[in-house]
């Protein structure tokens, strides 16, 4: 073993830290879905108390909402992971979002938090170490 050899490292386990600068997008885009959300919270509360809704549509969305959010955290960990959060919230958020009315303003938010799913799935689904193609 040669003490002045220079170090011997694996490129392709350097490419998941080419997403890291869009991982950073995807959590700051959540963070301003979880604003548009909390903006609504006061009219999917009446809306589910009063029966408008189904108690069912807000609990999806909820726990759809927050898997995005974990998803989101955890790509912005590891360029690799959260593949199936997002898979997960986008399918919860679809099914929410049928049940909000896409009509109606209140809905925008899931929506919105629909398509940062999407965006977290595409850029998360290469499996770790593998090379970015093109490169």
């Amino acid at each position: 073993m040669n003490p002045y050899a220079p170090p011997t490292a694996d490129v392709n386990t350097m490419a998941p830290a080419n997403r890291r600068p869009i991982a950073f997008v995807v959590l700051g885009l959540s963070i301003l879905q979880l604003l548009a959300l909390l903006a609504f919270m006061p009219a999917y509360w009446e809306l589910v108390k009063t029966g408008a809704t189904s108690f069912m549509t807000g609990l999806g969305g909820l726990v759809g909402c927050a898997l995005l959010y974990a998803g989101a955290v955890r790509f912005a960990m590891n360029g690799s992971r959260g593949k199936r959060l997002f898979i997960a919230s986008l399918v919860l958020l679809a099914l929410a979002l049928r049940g909000w009315g896409l009509q109606y303003v209140w809905s925008y938010p899931y929506a919105f938090g629909i398509a940062i799913a999407v965006a977290g799935w595409w850029f998360s689904r290469r499996a770790a170490g593998s090379a970015p193609s093109g490169s």
